[in-house]
């Protein structure tokens, strides 16, 4: 496994591009809708849809509730709540079962947690949401607009939290590698960085977390 992956990393290191030569952009697609479509064969994979709704439910609701308690400093006094990149919704249900009101997005539809949106252009107006989620950013093809679509929606004095893999190949699907926070902090351009520190979470491998508070 180790040989696989320091032969996928040098592979997408070949075809792709660095931010401050500290996060990697893979540089994969023809066009937009080509990573559309490749996003698409993981979400619409019925193996990956029955697990995600069968034997990883209970395991993923467990992990976020963890996941939140290690946050809740930040969700006090939150009501409005989105989830990005949520699929079938485990992060949903377990802020509504903290008493917020939240919605997932993802490619495809999973009532009744997620709807169907994109990353990089949500469908909500500014200034909507007091807290924002996400463990998908490796999935990101326009880290930088991703981000901006969550400043954009985030209201004054908001937080959002992102749950991200550090340091690590990913996997087929991942559209970039950050090696370093630091490149990535300055994409915020409305909020600044409250957290930033190493994680474990024992249902995924995501390894940092990082939180910020939009300007007032």
């Amino acid at each position: 496994m180790k040989i696989y992956n320091s032969l996928k990393r040098l592979y997408y290191l070949y075809f792709s591009k660095f931010v401050d030569g500290k996060i990697v952009i893979h540089n994969r697609h023809e066009n937009y809708q080509e990573y559309l479509d490749k996003q698409l064969e993981k979400t619409l994979d019925p193996l990956r849809i029955e697990k995600w709704k069968g034997d990883e439910w209970q395991i993923k609701v467990d992990g976020f509730r963890q996941i939140f308690k290690r946050n809740e400093e930040f969700l006090k006094n939150k009501k409005e709540a989105i989830c990005l990149g949520a699929r079938t919704g485990q992060e949903v249900y377990v802020l509504r079962e903290l008493g917020l009101n939240c919605i997932g997005i993802d490619l495809v539809d999973f009532p009744p947690y997620t709807i169907k949106g994109d990353i990089h252009n949500l469908q909500f107006e500014d200034s909507k949401f007091d807290l924002i989620f996400t463990n998908i950013l490796d999935h990101s093809l326009y880290l930088e607009q991703f981000i901006s679509e969550m400043e954009r929606v985030c209201v004054d004095g908001g937080i959002i939290i992102l749950n991200i893999l550090q340091n690590q190949p990913g996997d087929e699907y991942s559209e970039n590698l950050i090696n370093d926070t630091g490149p990535l902090i300055k994409m915020f351009k409305n909020s600044r960085v409250i957290k930033n520190r190493k994680i474990n979470n024992y249902f995924d491998p995501m390894n940092r977390e990082l939180v910020f508070k939009k300007f007032n």
